[in-house]
């Protein structure tokens, strides 16, 4: 893998993985404390500053692997619904990493 690549998809798994984090913490602070309360209140800017620091890291990551519509989309949902960014990194990661050995057992 190219060295722009790699660089790419580090960015875009360390920002995913605190993301998922931010958000787990941020769900976990609603269902102990309620909606209503400070502790959400308090913490819900700090996960939507980091999702968009998220989602900075996806037009690189589109354009460097050219991904479909539906795959970006996932992308962008794993930001906002709970626990599914650790799913959709661990798939991202393993796609160009599976494209890379299937290249270089036909070459």
């Amino acid at each position: 893998m190219e060295p722009l690549a790699a660089a790419v998809l580090k960015r875009y798994q360390v920002m995913a993985l605190v993301v998922g984090v931010a958000l787990a913490i941020l769900t976990l602070l609603i269902l102990i404390f309620g909606f209503g309360a400070t502790a959400p209140k308090t913490f819900s800017p700090f996960h939507g500053v980091l999702y968009v620091a998220y989602l900075l890291t996806l037009p690189g990551l589109v354009k460097q692997f050219d991904l479909s519509k539906g795959k970006i989309a996932l992308l962008i949902l794993s930001g906002i619904i709970p626990f599914l960014a650790f799913y959709v990194e661990k798939v991202t990661m393993a796609e160009p990493h599976e494209k890379r050995a299937n290249s270089g057992s036909e070459g």
